[in-house]
C-alpha cells in the first residue's frame, strides 16, 4: 500500500525468529466475522466527534451495487478497560488513543499481527496532540480502511489456497487457460466448450426478532461464479465497459435460464443500479471489471437477483479474452461478505502462457 499522505507509519511487527514461531504456535485463532471490526476508543472520545468520524467513516457504502446500501465494514465499540480475553480475539481490531505520556510531530499508526490471536489485525492510531489525531481521522481514515480491506481479503485467499477444488482447477486451466482457487464445497453446474458455471450454497440460520418481527429460520445462501472466453483482435474495443457488458448480456442469455420457462440471467440498467466498471491492468494483462446487480430477464416477470463482480483479462499469448462472473443470491441477507468471498477468489486468478 503506497500512502502518499504525511503519515508516520510504524510498523510493529514480529520477526521470523523461532521465538515469533513458537509464540504463535501458542496462540488461539482470531474468531469474529470476516468485515468486523473491534474499536477500542475511550468513551468520551467515542461519544464525541472523532467517534462519531470514526464509526461514519467505517459505514460508507461497500464498493459495487447492492439492493439496499451496506457499509464498508461492521463495527462494536469497547472501551479499553472493558475488554476481556473473548473480545481481544476479534479478527480485527482499531484503536485510537491520545498519548499524554510521549510527544508525537504526527500521528501514528502501529500495526501489531498476530497479537493476541493467529490471523489477527491490530491497528493504533496515536497522538500527543488531540486536534490532530481528529483531524488524522476526517481526513486520513482511507489508509485505515484500505489495510482492513487488503488483510480480509489476504485471509480469505489464503484459505482458498490451501484447500482449493481440485477437480473445478484443473477443468478451468484446461479449457480457459486460468488458474484460480475455490472453495472445496463448489460444484459444476454446467460444463460446455465454451461456458462453465460453478455454484455452491450454504445455509445459515437465523433466530426470529421481535423488536423487528423478522421470522426465524434456516435460510440458504447461493455463490455462482461463470468463465467464458472469446477471441481477442488487439487495438479493438473489445475491453471497454459497455463492450464488455454487451458481451455479457448475450453471453448469459445464450447459457445461464432461470428457473421460469423464458427467462433467463440478465443484468440491471436502472437508474440507481447501473452497472459501474474500470480497466486496469491485472498482473499486467489488460482488464475491465464490472460490479452491477443481475436480474431474471425474459417474457415472464420473475423477482429475484443481487450483486455481481466480473473480470476480463487479456490472454495475449492465447489470443483470447477469459472473462470470470461470480454473482450471490442471498434474498434474507446482507451481500457484502459473500461479494468479498468472491473478489478473494477472483484475485487467485493467473494466467496460464
Amino acid at each position: 500500500m503506497k500512502l502518499v499522505l504525511p503519515i508516520l507509519l510504524l510498523v510493529s511487527l514480529y520477526s521470523c525468529s523461532d521465538g515469533q514461531e513458537a509464540h504463535d504456535t501458542y496462540l488461539p485463532e482470531a474468531n469474529g466475522q470476516h468485515g468486523e471490526i473491534l474499536i477500542l476508543m475511550e468513551d468520551h472520545l467515542w461519544n464525541g466527534d472523532l467517534g462519531r468520524i470514526v464509526a461514519d467513516e467505517l459505514s460508507i457504502r461497500a464498493e459495487g451495487r447492492y439492493l439496499r446500501p451496506e457499509s464498508m465494514f461492521s463495527y462494536f465499540h469497547r472501551a479499553p478497560k472493558e475488554v476481556n480475553h473473548l473480545t481481544q480475539l476479534n479478527r480485527n481490531i482499531l484503536k485510537f488513543m491520545i498519548d499524554t505520556d510521549s510527544s508525537y510531530e504526527e500521528t501514528a499508526i502501529i500495526e501489531k499481527n498476530n497479537y493476541y490471536a493467529k490471523n489477527q489485525l491490530f491497528l493504533i492510531v496515536k497522538d500527543s496532540d488531540p486536534t490532530r489525531l481528529l483531524d488524522f481521522a476526517r481526513t486520513k481514515m482511507r489508509v485505515i480502511i484500505d489495510r482492513f480491506n487488503q488483510f480480509e481479503l489476504t485471509a480469505l485467499m489464503g484459505q482458498y489456497y490451501g484447500k482449493p477444488q481440485r477437480g473445478i482447477q484443473e477443468i478451468v486451466a484446461a479449457n480457459y487457460g486460468v488458474e484460480i482457487s475455490v472453495p472445496s464445497d463448489f460444484r459444476i453446474e454446467a460444463s460446455l466448450d465454451s461456458f462453465m458455471l460453478i455454484k455452491r450454497d450454504r445455509s445459515k440460520n437465523v433466530m426470529p426478532n421481535d423488536a423487528n418481527k423478522a421470522e426465524g429460520g434456516t435460510f440458504w445462501i447461493q455463490q455462482g461464479m461463470m468463465f467464458w472466453t472469446e477471441p481477442y483482435w488487439p487495438d479493438s474495443v473489445q475491453m471497454t465497459i459497455q463492450n464488455r457488458l454487451m458481451n455479457r448480456d448475450s453471453t448469459l442469455k445464450k447459457f445461464v435460464a432461470g428457473t421460469v420457462n423464458g427467462t433467463y440471467m440478465g443484468t440491471e440498467y436502472s437508474e440507481y443500479y447501473d452497472p459501474i466498471g474500470r480497466t486496469f491492468k491485472y498482473q499486467g494483462h489488460e482488464a475491465t471489471e464490472i460490479r452491477g446487480l443481475w436480474i431474471y430477464e425474459g417474457d415472464t416477470f420473475v423477482g429475484g437477483g443481487g450483486p455481481f463482480v466480473q473480470y476480463s483479462i487479456v490472454n495475449e499469448a492465447k489470443n483470447e479474452i477469459v472473462t470470470i462472473s461470480g454473482y450471490v443470491y442471498g434474498p434474507s441477507f446482507d451481500k457484502r461478505e459473500y461479494i468479498r468471498e468472491l473478489d478473494a477468489m477472483l484475485s487467485t486468478i493467473k494466467l496460464n502462457p
